[in-house]
């Protein structure tokens, strides 16, 4: 079965989101997975104590403002 050209660009685009989309859902996952190893040291309750919050959003935040920069550095080589 063939498609046209544009059935064929519209189906690319698509794959490309969706790859990007799992991308970042990969991404987001292995951060979470490092951020947990390094601020939980033992899940006592069902809740993250305060400090245990804090040291979450503080990791995740320092990934993706890392991310960020790699992102930006990479597109002004391409420049």
């Amino acid at each position: 079965m063939a498609f046209d050209e544009a059935t064929q660009r519209e189906l690319q685009q698509v794959l490309e989101k969706e790859t990007a989309k799992a991308q970042l859902q990969n991404t987001v996952h292995e951060f979470t997975g490092r951020c947990w190893d390094v601020c939980i040291r033992e899940a006592k309750s069902n809740q993250l104590s305060s400090k245990e919050s804090q040291c979450m959003r503080n990791c995740v935040e320092r990934f993706i403002d890392a991310s960020m920069f790699v992102v930006k550095r990479l597109q002004s080589l391409q420049n």
